[in-house]
Parts: C-alpha cells; structure tokens; sequence
C-alpha cells in the first residue's frame, strides 16, 4: 500500500474512532444530565454539554463524510480495507486506549457522583489530546 493510501487509510480509522467514542460521550452527558432535576441550576448547563458534544459528533461525521467524497472521487478500486480491519495510527493508539479506559470506568459509576465528574473531565481531556494529535497526524 502506498504512503498516500496508509495515510487516507489511517486517517479514515481516526475520525472513525473519534467519532465512536464522541457518541458515547453524548450519551454519558444525557445520562448525567437525566439524573439531575430540571430545576436545577445544573440543569441549563448539562443541557448545554449535551447539545455541544452532540455538535462535536455531527463535526466528526461530515469530516469522515468529506474524506469518503474525496476517496470516491480517486475511484479507489478495493485498495483500502475496512475500517474495522486497519489499524489505529500507533500514534493514536494510546491516547485511544486510555481515552477507551475512561470511558468504561464512566460507565461503572453513577452518573451524578463527584467520580463520574471527575471522570468526565479525564474523558473531555483525553478526546481533546486526541483530537489535537489527529490533527497533527493529517499534517
């Protein structure tokens, strides 16, 4: 495989990862925000997460919508595996597994709990890590 298909491949399984672990972050913000009572001042503010990591998620899906037109347009002709089959870049790699480690701890604590907020922190930490490293790695 050339240099360019390792590049467009490994940049497909990035966006791809980023955006599955971003969903699970809309859902670990709804179910954070669903525990809270609507009068809450919290309330306005997990509402506000919520919309914004939704935001995030639709971000990431037009990024990987863009670089499938631009695979379409090359007329790539079964050059590239899946998704699933390739590899992340070993540069992501790590910060995907922590990224991945934190968000299983999330789902094993309530989702109000002092635990759960300092998890979220570490999540939104780590996806941001993650997204600036995919950013240096597509140059």
């Amino acid at each position: 495989m050339s240099d360019n298909m390792d590049v467009t491949r490994n940049g497909l399984r990035a966006a791809s990862d980023g955006l599955l672990v971003a969903i699970q972050e809309v859902d670990l913000k709804e179910r954070k925000k669903r525990g809270v009572p609507p009068t809450d001042p919290e309330f306005l503010s997990l509402a506000r997460d919520v919309r914004n990591a939704a935001e995030a998620v639709l971000h990431l899906a037009r990024a990987e919508e863009d670089e499938a037109n631009k695979i379409a347009a090359r007329h790539l002709e079964g050059g590239l595996p899946t998704i699933e089959a390739s590899p992340p870049p070993e540069s992501l790699a790590g910060i995907l597994a922590e990224w991945r480690a934190v968000e299983r701890r999330l789902e094993a604590v309530e989702a109000t709990s002092p635990e759960a907020a300092r998890l979220m922190a570490e999540f939104e930490t780590l996806r941001n890590r993650y997204a600036q490293a995919l950013r240096a790695y597509r140059g």
